[in-house]
């Protein structure tokens, strides 16, 4: 019998170009290729500098180009613009 699904683990999708590839976790797993415990596992591993970005972008929750969080940073820094005796 065969098993139904996808695979628990993910390889990388070598039948698309590099750029434009990601990793799957389709059956059957073609002989020879590596496998990773996880996708971002297998993107960095066989994708790392991929500059599309196309397999980070296939992750259930992607990372972003730009800040998420609302507010501010979280991070002090000098205010260099400013008289030293004026900054605050």
């Amino acid at each position: 019998p065969t098993e139904s699904g996808g695979l628990d683990v993910y390889y990388p999708d070598y039948d698309t170009a590099w750029a434009e590839a990601g990793c799957i976790n389709t059956r059957p797993l073609p002989s020879g290729r590596p496998t990773y415990s996880s996708q971002i596992a297998c993107c960095n591993g066989a994708y790392g500098g991929q500059v599309s970005g196309v397999c980070l972008s296939q992750l259930p929750s992607p990372p972003t180009m730009s800040p998420t969080e609302s507010g501010g940073l979280d991070v002090y820094y000098p205010d260099y613009d400013t008289a030293w005796a004026e900054a605050g």
